[in-house]
Formats: structure tokens, C-alpha cells, sequence
């Protein structure tokens, strides 16, 4: 199936940019369907390259080969494009790490797919009608590769329930994997996305440099893994706070499968059941030394960007407000239509507003196995810093 291109609509494609928008298409032949492989022509009817067509999207297609021989048309492609991803994604983890993003859908090359790794457990996600047409193919590989059980989180695509765990292999369980040597539950069965956060781990690390004699608020904490990391590297006291009950229970069994049982007991740790907006407008000024703020992306689409703009300034503002003086935040946003320079002036507006001296130590980004395409910079969803609010200005 041949998609051509309107005149001079090829130069994103000539720079390897992986979509193609639905305003660049000049005629789509007769017969394409949703999922199938389509060769993407430039005006003139040259090779540009191969991709997965999808007429219900403004992104028409999505590119996974600019090479005229490499059409994708067999399973011999994907288990060799997929065994080379495998290899290197192994290469990067730190030790005693087997938690990691095996596929990471345009930053691999492989648009739609998304893998989670989890010991032996792995966790797919199907996003595109493309993706879904190579589901079988990628439990083959999967099964190859020796993962025990596999795992599929519906997408919306094909189940509008949206969030259900399928058994394509093994056992349907909750997984338990090792981060920098220390322990985490995947809430696989009913957690958010693949059931982990994996794209923080580093971030994490970095969080327990700092830890040491602090007393540290976790804000939208989920299954508490800052909170695991900020414990184990000596903080004073930390408080994990979430809206979901059922979030700060994994939190506290990740506490206990970490050794810090009595951390709990002793009101090391408190598990606050509560809004994290709320909770940073009326909490007591002066009492945490490091605040971390890592809220779910609070805008998926261009239209609502100024409205999510507004919510990550108020959270800043309010925890510079509140923070003992010399303290650290961490903040993030997991936004992709929030840019990193827009985020960095989101905080420069709350650090005026809030009257206070603050000074930039780290800039932040997802772990390394979440990389990005150079030629696709909208992979570069998670953005973040550390900041040190000095006081008033």
C-alpha cells in the first residue's frame, strides 16, 4: 500500500522524524486499513520510508523504517529489531537492577509498543492499530527471550475498559523486582500504566543523596518509592502522601519488603491519605527540608497547556512557601506538551511569586532506558529539577 505525500511535505520525513500528520497527505491508496504497512512516497512518487497506518488519528502514520529494503512485511524484522533493543537495553542498567522499559515506543524505534520489564514478568502495551497486528509476534519473542509471564494492559484501541490486565502467558500476579538493589511491588493488576514508574529511577537515586537526617514530604506518592529511597539512605522522617488508599498500601508493603518495618511502627514513615494541593496550602511552614513533587501529567493535549501551567505553578509556589529554608525540591512534570523551557519558566513565575531565592542544582530527565530520538524531541516527556529556595528575596 502506497501513501504519498503532498508537494514539499517530506522534509520531516528526510529528517527522520517518525510521524507523518494527516495534513501532509496528498492520496492514500484505495484499500488501506488501519494497522496495515504502508510505503510513504514523497510528491514526485521516491522512497521516503515505512509505517503503520492509522485513518483515526491525526498522526496518519507512524514510521518504524527509512530503509527501501526493510518493509517490516515479516516476522524476521521485528524478532531481530527487537532481540538488538533487548541487548542494549540490558547494557544500560545499573547493578542489581532488573526493572527497566524494554520497548519505548518512537525512542525505540518501534511506535505503539511499550514493554515493561519486571524480573521475569513482562508487561505490554498495544497503543496503535499497528502495534496491535504485531501482538503475537511479540509474545513469541517475549516467550523466546525467557520472560515467565506476559502480561498485556489493554489499551482503549481494543477494549474500552481501557485498563485491564490479559494473561497471554504464565501467571497473573502482582511481580516483585529489584531497583538499585532494593525491592518494589509492579501493581500490574490494578496499578496506573504497567503498574511501576520506571522512568524515575535515577531520580530516585539522586533523592537518596540528599536524604540523610531530613525530614521529607513525598507528594503524590503512589506506591512510595522516593519514600523507599529517602528511608533506606538515612532521612529523619518522611511522609507519603497520595489520594488513593490502595496507592500508600503498596507503599507501606514496599516499606516492609525493604526492611523498614519498624520505621512504620516507630512513626518514621506516616501514609497521609490525602489531596496534595490541600494538603501544601495548609501544611505547617518550616517543618520538611525536601519536598517531592511528581504529579500525574496534568494536561495530554496542546489545548488544556495553560490550564496545566497554572496547576504546576501552584504546587511550586506553595512548596516554596512552605519549605524550611535551604531546602530542596524536586519537582517534575510528565506533561509532553509541557516543554522543558515552559516548565522552567512555570517555576521562575512561582519563585517570583512566592518572593523567594531559588537556585537551579540538577535538571532532570526520564531514566535511560526511556531515551528519545533526537530526531523525535517530543519523546522528552519527563522533565525536572532540583531546586534549593534560599529564602526571601
Amino acid at each position: 500500500m502506497v501513501i504519498r505525500l503532498k508537494k514539499n511535505k517530506e522534509k520531516a520525513v528526510l529528517n527522520f522524524h517518525p510521524w507523518v500528520f494527516s495534513g501532509a497527505i496528498e492520496s492514500v491508496e484505495p484499500g488501506t486499513k488501519a494497522g496495515d504497512i504502508v510505503e510513504v512516497q514523497s510528491y514526485e512518487g521516491s522512497f521516503l520510508a515505512f509505517g503503520h497506518f492509522e485513518p483515526g488519528s491525526q498522526i496518519r502514520i507512524r514510521l518504524f523504517s527509512f530503509d527501501s529494503q526493510k518493509d517490516g512485511k515479516n516476522s524476521e524484522y521485528w524478532f531481530q529489531k527487537w532481540q538488538a533493543i533487548l541487548e542494549s537495553k540490558q547494557s544500560l542498567l545499573p547493578k542489581l537492577t532488573n526493572g527497566y522499559r524494554l520497548f519505548h515506543s518512537e525512542g525505540d524505534g518501534v511506535p505503539g509498543i511499550v514493554v515493561d520489564i519486571y524480573d521475569k514478568t513482562a508487561v505490554i502495551q498495544l497503543k496503535t492499530p499497528g502495534a496491535l497486528r504485531l501482538r503475537e509476534d511479540l509474545v513469541r519473542f517475549l516467550d523466546r527471550s525467557g520472560f515467565q509471564n506476559i502480561i498485556e494492559k489493554k489499551d482503549k484501541l481494543d477494549n474500552q475498559k481501557g485498563d485491564m490486565a490479559i494473561l497471554l502467558k504464565g501467571e497473573l500476579t502482582d511481580s516483585v523486582f529489584l531497583e538499585h538493589g532494593y525491592q518494589f511491588i509492579a501493581d500490574i493488576v490494578k496499578g496506573q500504566k504497567t503498574g511501576f514508574f520506571l522512568d524515575q529511577r535515577e531520580n530516585r537515586f539522586l533523592l537518596g543523596t540528599y536524604a540523610k537526617d531530613k525530614v521529607v514530604l513525598n507528594t503524590f506518592a503512589y506506591s512510595g518509592a522516593f519514600s523507599v529511597y529517602a528511608l533506606l539512605n538515612g532521612a529523619k522522617e518522611v511522609h507519603s502522601l497520595d489520594i488513593s488508599k490502595n496507592a500508600l498500601e503498596i507503599c507501606e508493603k514496599n516499606l516492609i519488603l525493604n526492611g523498614l518495618k519498624e520505621e512504620l511502627n516507630q512513626g518514621k514513615h506516616k501514609s497521609l491519605v490525602l489531596d496534595s494541593f490541600d494538603y501544601l496550602k495548609n501544611m505547617e511552614t518550616g517543618y520538611y527540608d525536601i519536598i517531592i513533587l511528581d504529579p500525574p501529567a496534568f494536561t495530554k493535549n496542546i489545548g488544556t497547556v495553560m490550564q496545566a501551567s497554572r496547576g504546576y505553578k501552584e504546587i511550586n509556589m506553595k512548596a516554596m512557601s512552605k519549605i524550611k529554608e535551604g531546602g530542596q525540591i524536586f519537582t517534575f512534570s510528565c506533561s509532553q506538551h509541557i516543554s522543558f523551557d515552559l516548565f522552567k519558566k512555570i517555576i521562575f513565575g512561582a519563585a517570583k511569586d512566592a518572593k523567594k531565592k531559588v537556585r537551579v542544582l540538577h535538571q532532570l530527565t526520564q531514566s535511560p532506558d526511556h531515551g528519545y530520538s533526537i530526531y523525535h524531541p517530543e519523546g522528552e516527556y519527563l522533565k525536572g529539577l532540583v531546586i534549593q529556595v534560599d529564602g526571601e528575596i
